[in-house]
């Protein structure tokens, strides 16, 4: 699970149908934090941009640019602090975070391409622009992580937390207890042989003469770099799988690797530059994508196993004994008692259809490396429910803490509007 502290980058936005795009706007500054201005097409772009993530449209936008306008100014003193306190980010970093949001918009809209034509631009001033947004954001998020990781909150506070919201309180949401047993498809090995095949034509075009970088945006399954010619930024040791970080690093500028396999697929490397412990590679990814046929046996096992259960023998003994998820498998499977939508959402899928105590059918589960099957045991289900400070207490604690965290956050920007100029133009 990803988590932000998300109180300060709240971004008021309304609903509508209205799109507005940013290259329309006249330019001008509305605004000037430390060394930094703010643009008018900035503050539109923005608000583009965590509408697309949040799938919200816009037509209250204009209402809404001083609520906006502040929490840029807001970010932008944040930022300015963690210049000033030399706290930095990789761009390796950068590049995985910029990765998953990238999947995230194809799975939300179905390719790069329908989201940069959502919003004016093409899809390298789309990577562009969420690149320079990303590093932001991490530098804020590294700053915040110094004041606000440590922080924890008394049973005293709770107590005073709970007596003076009780009555506003949401409700906790239906939970689930949950175990599954999972297991990864064994390859095929026509398709590793079809894969590596593939793999040797691209590499023999590119050791031919072919450029290096077309051939990435043709044929690399690489989402996050094919349109940038398979380009992974520069990148220090330590940051690579194993695999792939042994081969990259044994190579010399210019040089083209041998094909190299990782958990990912099959890699045909490039490397740009190097300067000491810090690599600039191209790379072009081949994955090793299971045939419908070679599920089967997995899907078969699932369901003895399944059976097995049902005739009397212990979920958690099986679960020890064949899931591949060596975080719960020592478990007993066990992915514990979490709100529903928490759950992964090939899971919840399934657990929202389970009564207590069945086991699903095997049911696909997919993965960013790859997917593989599960049985689902429904434990136990508590359905939504008014607080109670016993019973329900680690979720009262969440928003103690939170609260804790607002007031500190809301100090912290009070002090840094006095410490770092700032001054508003519209």
């Amino acid at each position: 699970m990803r988590s932000l502290i998300i109180f300060s980058l709240i971004w008021l936005i309304g609903s509508g149908t209205v799109y507005v795009h940013a290259q329309d706007i006249a330019d001008r500054i509305i605004a000037v934090v430390d060394n930094e201005i703010i643009l008018e097409s900035e503050l539109v772009s923005q608000a583009q941009m965590y509408a697309m993530q949040q799938r919200i449209d816009q037509r209250q936008i204009p209402q809404l640019k001083e609520q906006l306008l502040e929490s840029m100014i807001n970010k932008r003193l944040l930022l300015a602090k963690a210049v000033r306190d030399s706290i930095v980010v990789s761009d390796a970093e950068i590049q995985q975070e910029l990765d998953h949001q990238l999947r995230q918009f194809e799975q939300a809209y179905g390719s790069l391409e329908q989201v940069a034509e959502q919003l004016g631009m093409s899809i390298p001033r789309l990577r562009r622009e969420m690149r320079d947004d990303i590093r932001k954001e991490l530098l804020v998020q590294r700053l915040q992580g110094k004041k606000f990781q440590t922080m924890n909150v008394s049973r005293r506070e709770v107590r005073n937390f709970y007596e003076k919201h009780r009555d506003e309180l949401p409700p906790v949401p239906e939970r689930a207890e949950v175990a599954h047993i999972f297991i990864i498809p064994e390859e095929d090995e026509n398709v590793r042989a079809n894969a590596y095949a593939h793999a040797e034509r691209i590499r023999d075009s590119v050791l031919a003469g072919s450029d290096f970088e077309a051939l990435a945006r043709e044929y690399s399954k690489d989402t996050g770099t094919a349109d940038r010619g398979g380009d992974l930024g520069w990148v220090r040791r330590g940051l690579f799988v194993r695999e792939f970080e042994e081969a990259v690093f044994a190579m010399e500028p210019g040089q083209v690797s041998d094909i190299v396999e990782t958990q990912f697929g099959l890699h045909i490397i490039k490397l740009e530059d190097r300067r000491g412990d810090s690599v600039r590679p191209r790379h072009i990814l081949i994955r090793l994508e299971r045939g419908e046929e070679s599920d089967q046996p997995t899907i078969a096992k699932l369901r003895e196993l399944r059976q097995r259960v049902i005739d009397g023998e212990s979920f958690e003994y099986l679960a020890a004994e064949y899931s591949q998820d060596t975080d719960t498998a020592p478990f007993g499977g066990l992915l514990g008692n979490v709100p529903m939508d928490q759950l992964e959402s090939d899971i919840r899928r399934v657990v929202a259809e389970l009564e207590v105590g069945q086991i699903s059918e095997p049911a696909r589960v997919n993965l960013v490396e790859g997917y593989g099957y599960s049985i689902i045991k429904l434990m136990e289900r508590t359905p939504e429910s008014p607080v109670d400070f016993d019973r329900d207490y680690q979720f009262l604690e969440r928003f103690a803490l939170q609260e804790k965290m607002e007031r500190e956050f809301e100090k912290m920007i009070k002090e840094l509007r006095e410490e770092i100029y700032w001054e508003k133009k519209m």
